[in-house]
């Protein structure tokens, strides 16, 4: 199995006091030589990562991302997880779901219980535009390639409706249940603390000829790429070494390093010519330059993207938000 090193590094930030991806230090991979020989004892269970994997009964992407944290937060020195996706109901009425809540190892009290953490997870891959909602760094300009999403939808989904379901009355119920397993068997039992996570790497792409301003909330420790029209690829290869080699990346490993056949120029051109002849969904490619340094880079077709997604606040208008809708306007 091979765990993204992207995974367990730095993400998007979201400025907006809710903690990230688990440290290293929080997993008890901080040490180099540690953390070495913790992933390659992941490759030795590798088949029982794909059976669990295969369960799923899919391969999505963000199934993918969920299965590698549960997997994550099970085998890491110094967490635990206790619960993944924690089905909140009231009576016969679904409320929400909890992605992931886990624990650390370390030694605790009865008196003293250890927190609970709860996290919620995605993966993103946003294009950035010139000209959008808001002024430059208003996430509402980078968007999702289905042109439905935007960063502006999902950090609001994630703050504003998934992690408040950790504050339920359901969520309560249920992180009571677990916390007796730390706390003392005599009442009154001490209830464990909540602390909440956003978990969310991705990539950020900027347009091929030029560099956008950030997003608001996001510095250059996030992972970026660049995206071009089909009609711009000439240009673009011309700007390019001529020994550069080009990878097709498939999911669900697009934040994985992979071994995939590396294509030049001439083959690659004659590819991206059959691919769009055939249907207009984007390719996902990485860029090796002589060097040996590397750039990700998504290919759309011409006229992408047809519509802009809805800002957050006319979606909470028409009602969409909450309900994970995300309607577009021309």
């Amino acid at each position: 199995m091979t765990v993204p090193a992207t995974l367990m590094c730095s993400a998007p930030a979201l400025d907006n006091g809710v903690a990230g991806k688990p440290t290293l230090e929080t997993l008890g991979l901080a040490d180099d030589g540690v953390r070495r020989a913790w992933l390659v004892a992941q490759e030795v269970m590798e088949s029982a990562f794909q059976a669990r994997l295969g369960a799923r009964g899919s391969a999505r992407l963000g199934l993918y991302h969920e299965a590698l944290w549960q997997w994550i937060l099970s085998h890491a020195p110094r967490t635990r997880l206790l619960a993944h996706n924690v089905v909140l109901r009231e009576g016969s009425q679904t409320r929400g779901e909890l992605d992931l809540l886990f624990a650390p190892r370390l030694s605790h009290t009865a008196s003293a219980p250890p927190a609970i953490h709860h996290a919620e997870l995605a993966i993103k891959f946003f294009l950035g535009l010139d000209h959008g909602p808001g002024d430059r760094r208003d996430r509402g300009r980078w968007i999702g390639i289905g042109s439905f999403d935007s960063l502006a939808i999902k950090t609001h989904r994630l703050l504003h409706h998934q992690l408040p379901m950790g504050h339920s009355d359901p969520a309560r119920a249920h992180l009571a249940t677990l916390g007796q397993a730390f706390s003392s068997p005599v009442p009154p039992r001490p209830a464990p603390s909540l602390r909440q996570h956003i978990i969310m790497p991705g990539c950020l792409y900027h347009p091929w000829n030029r560099r956008l301003p950030l997003p608001e909330g996001s510095d250059e420790t996030v992972m970026q790429g660049l995206w071009c029209h089909q009609s711009d690829w000439p240009e673009l290869a011309a700007a390019l070494p001529a020994t550069v080699q080009i990878a097709i990346l498939e999911k669900p490993h697009w934040l994985a390093i992979q071994s995939e056949p590396r294509l030049k120029f001439d083959t690659f051109e004659k590819q991206l010519a059959t691919h769009f002849a055939d249907h207009g969904s984007p390719l996902h490619c990485r860029l090796t330059l002589p060097d040996g340094a590397s750039a990700r880079l998504f290919v759309v077709k011409n006229g992408w993207p047809l519509m802009m997604p809805l800002t957050p606040r006319h979606l909470s208008a028409r009602g969409g938000l909450s309900s994970g809708d995300a309607p577009s306007a021309r």
